[in-house]
């Protein structure tokens, strides 16, 4: 089986290598998947470059890729929802990376039937944004049918989803981009698109009950002037809240790095009367069928803003960390 490795931290065009592994079998409560599609995230590159290392790190070489679409091929032992044949989708856990791959075994509750109306390529690129626009937006946050709420980056691959689905809710929609696609972003749903390159967001005159942070830096803070009291910023890109070790049972060392690094993010919670909340997304069969009830319904279209052959990964990493797409990179591996 070909599958692609990081074999190091470091740029992702020196440390990725595509190699021959032994294909994996599906144990007791695994299905075995021939992978069709697996969809790019920043996540793989920032693995790559060691920029989670303080949170989770890896025995190397180890393979990469989180989202993907395929076939079922075959069931291990105890395994109820699935048979061979079956159409799904998936989201693998941090502890099953591997979908940059021509086949991968996954627990059959990170499973879920791919949405009827998509071909792979397509719904190769829904879970990890979808998952983890549910799982901050409605777990965590909880957020209201009526409720308003900024998105940065709305043309990214979270942003594009994170858009469709809170209208779906019933949400009013802002969403910062660039000018150059603020019509395609208004057309996914916005009610108002903010052009970052003729306005700034902090002077548009407007605040939110949610704030949904997907691009880190100086925007998670500056983002605690354009909320209501009481209101959340959720990010995605900034630095982890403090209750974050307690929820990964973390020792002493990494609670005080967090409450040093988070310290300018709860300096400005604390002026605006807001709360902050960071998150690490997770697989859910569940959800991803919940989701997929919602795409075959027509309210959620995935983006896709170019697709790859599997030989050319190195490539498509290099396009996303441009930060210039629009929507998802797909990896065509069949």
């Amino acid at each position: 089986m070909r599958a692609y490795q990081f074999t190091g931290y470091g740029p992702t065009s020196s440390k990725v290598v595509l190699t021959d592994l032994a294909a994996p079998v599906a144990q007791r409560g695994e299905v075995l998947i021939e992978i069709h599609a697996a969809s790019l995230n920043p996540i793989d590159y920032k693995i790559v470059r060691g920029d989670l290392k303080r949170v989770v790190s890896y025995k190397l070489p180890h393979r990469l890729g989180y989202d993907l679409s395929g076939v079922v091929t075959a069931v291990g032992e105890g395994v109820t929802r699935f048979k061979s044949g079956d159409e799904v989708y998936a989201r693998t856990s941090g502890d099953s990376i591997g979908s940059f791959a021509q086949t991968i075994a996954l627990n059959q509750d990170y499973v879920a039937m791919k949405p009827s109306n998509l071909p792979h390529d397509q719904a190769a690129a829904l879970p990890l944004v979808g998952l983890t626009t549910v799982q901050g937006l409605v777990d965590r946050v909880h957020v209201k049918s009526g409720q308003s709420i900024l998105i940065h980056a709305g043309s990214g691959g979270v942003g594009t989803f994170a858009v469709q689905y809170c209208k779906h809710l019933g949400m009013n929609v802002t969403a910062t981009t660039s000018s150059r696609n603020a019509e395609f972003v208004k057309s996914l749903g916005a009610d108002r698109v903010i052009a970052y390159d003729k306005e700034n967001y902090l002077d548009a005159g407007q605040t939110y009950d949610v704030v949904y942070d997907t691009l880190g830096g100086a925007v998670t803070s500056d983002s605690f002037k354009v909320v209501k009291r009481g209101g959340v910023v959720l990010s995605l890109s900034g630095p982890p809240d403090r209750g974050f070790p307690e929820r990964v049972g973390a020792g002493l060392v990494v609670r005080l790095a967090v409450w040093m690094m988070s310290r300018k993010v709860y300096a400005a919670a604390k002026q605006a009367g807001a709360s902050y909340c960071w998150y690490l997304t997770e697989p859910s069969g569940r959800q991803l069928t919940d989701i997929a009830k919602i795409v075959e319904s027509g309210a959620i279209k995935p983006v896709i803003d170019r697709e790859f052959p599997f030989d050319r990964l190195l490539d498509a990493l290099t396009h996303l960390q441009s930060g210039r797409a629009r929507g998802k990179i797909v990896l065509k591996v069949r």
